[in-house]
């Protein structure tokens, strides 16, 4: 069978945007196989489906470096014929493995990012303010300059994973029966331009719950974050954490039960939307028209303060850079009413 491979490392979010396009592609050509070459932790994104295999990339151990990435090279091209490499991720890495590949004879296509649009997009002054393609468009088109093409179906896009580790998680919690609207809360994102205050949330958690029956759960990682998920758990009653209780396939087996996801623009954001949740994503400092939006959900899902009472934003891509400002009013600006409001509208949809 015709293999192709596909590279994506990183972030957590765009690995995970990846699963759209693979599944089509997957399921359009039955005749070839695709190899994810990804980090080992990301493969949950891809395990399952049906013509596609994960290969985890070390890539801070065996397969670190240029003679790290010379034995993934070889190790890839030792478990049979390549017929592409579909290189979804174009940085450094990528292009030494794709220049390996080559010299063996085997051709690759590149990702265009579209970085020239995204700097007018997000430039201070004369921005050029139109909707960009979404990452999965600009994955899709990357594998139809290899001449494969296919359209995404609907989410959820993630394998089936078993319920059991699930099962026990809301087993103990007492949560085995739901009597309520299940909402996640995924309160953090990489960098500040695109968190909410986060002290803002125990005000919405309450007003919505004034509204709906709700019970929350709490999603994040790592220890500093989980002891302020625990300190917000504290103020709301109907709380949970479950940040450092489940591994990220018992994740995606829990977020589809959920009836609503309130995100920022975050990895959490695309895991639930993918997964087919319902989301209400909290846009600051970047914009959906970056590409990055909770794929297949726009208009109520999208919260944010409008660009033409706000010309300063997007002022970037990623979030990464200092508030011009100096006061993050597009995030300030946002109330904790504004949020409760629109996610009732969302769980009455």
């Amino acid at each position: 069978m015709k293999r192709l491979l596909v590279f994506r490392f990183s972030a957590m979010g765009d690995v995970a945007l990846l699963a759209p396009a693979v599944r089509a592609i997957a399921a359009a050509y039955p005749d070839r196989e695709l190899t994810v070459v990804t980090r080992a932790r990301f493969g949950a994104f891809f395990e399952g489906i049906p013509g596609v295999r994960v290969a985890a990339a070390d890539l801070d151990g065996i397969h670190k470096g240029i003679p790290g990435l010379y034995r993934l090279f070889r190790e890839l091209l030792r478990e049979g014929p390549v017929e592409y490499v579909i290189d979804t991720h174009q940085n450094l890495r990528t292009s030494i493995l794709k220049l390996f590949f080559r010299l063996a004879g085997v051709p690759s296509v590149t990702l265009d990012k579209g970085r020239d649009e995204k700097k007018a997009l997000t430039r201070k002054e004369n921005k050029v303010f139109r909707q960009l393609p979404h990452s999965v468009e600009r994955y899709l088109a990357t594998f139809a300059r290899a001449g494969f093409s296919a359209k995404p179906g609907n989410a959820p896009y993630f394998p089936s994973f078993s319920p059991g580790s699930t099962d026990a998680f809301l087993a103990r919690n007492g949560l085995s029966t739901k009597t309520k609207k299940w909402v996640g809360i995924a309160p953090f994102a990489q960098h500040e331009a695109k968190m909410w205050p986060l002290d803002r949330f125990p005000e919405t958690m309450r007003q919505l719950q004034k509204r709906h029956d709700v019970h929350f759960f709490l999603f994040g990682g790592g220890k500093a974050e989980i002891e302020q998920l625990e300190q917000l758990r504290a103020q709301v009653p109907d709380t949970t954490v479950v940040a450092g209780q489940l591994s990220l396939a018992d994740e995606l087996a829990f977020l589809p039960r959920l009836d609503l996801m309130i995100c920022m623009d975050s990895g959490n954001m695309h895991l639930a939307a993918l997964s087919g949740v319902s989301v209400l994503s909290i846009w600051g400092g970047t914009h959906p028209f970056a590409g990055f939006g909770p794929w297949g959900q726009t208009g109520p899902h999208i919260l944010q303060i409008p660009a033409e009472e706000l010309t300063c934003r997007p002022c970037s891509v990623f979030g990464n850079k200092p508030c011009w400002r100096g006061d993050l009013a597009c995030m300030t600006g946002i109330s904790a009413s504004q949020v409760a409001a629109r996610a009732a509208e969302l769980l009455t949809a």
